[in-house]
């Protein structure tokens, strides 16, 4: 008898501040600055709740480049 493996939950398609600090690495004032900066983009839902496309973070974290090995 086999069984199937279990399948990944599927990604959420908006992220909230806090979920995209965890997936960075970094705090939550880290990515409001990114958002002031407008280097990563936002959507709002029902006025005041801020949230951040999986698409948009995938873009913002690909458009980063490398940097040199420190000496």
């Amino acid at each position: 008898m086999t069984t199937a493996a279990p399948s990944a939950p599927p990604q959420r398609l908006l992220l909230s501040v806090a979920e995209v600090a965890a997936e960075l690495g970094c705090g939550r004032d880290t990515v409001y600055a990114l958002l002031t900066a407008g280097a990563l983009p936002s959507v709002r839902l029902g006025g005041r709740l801020r949230r951040i496309r999986r698409t948009d973070l995938n873009t913002y974290v690909d458009s980063l480049t490398p940097s040199a090995p420190a000496r």
